[in-house]
């Protein structure tokens, strides 16, 4: 694309998401993980849908947690500036071929989203 032309994000380039650490508590039980979030608005069912992808939790909670798919779990995310996480609840989804969780949300995300 020339560098003359402008161009502003459509819908589908929200600007949002998070790639961090997070802590994850599953089952009352919490592990501090490297996870990565991000979604986008849905006009049909008018809220914002997000996922993600939590690395390394079996390794980090006690052996023998139930991480199946359809557990609920709670992600807390620190906020930007500092003043407290931002917590959201995600159910898992699958397990990829790496060994990671892939979480569905079933809240607002824990992260700042461009839209309602």
């Amino acid at each position: 694309m020339p560098e003359d032309v402008e161009t502003s994000p459509g819908p589908d380039d929200e600007a949002g998401g998070y790639r961090g650490p997070a802590e994850i508590t599953v089952h009352g039980t919490t592990a501090t993980i490297d996870i990565e979030l991000s979604g986008r608005f849905d006009p049909i069912r008018g809220r914002h849908l997000w996922r993600g992808r939590l690395r390394k939790l079996n390794v980090a909670l006690p052996s023998g947690t139930s991480l199946t798919p359809g557990t609920e779990l709670t992600i807390a995310v620190p906020r930007p500036d500092g003043t407290g996480p931002v917590s959201a609840t995600a159910r898992i989804s699958e397990i990829d071929l790496w060994g990671s969780h892939m979480v569905d949300g079933t809240s607002p995300p824990p992260y700042e989203t461009l839209t309602p």
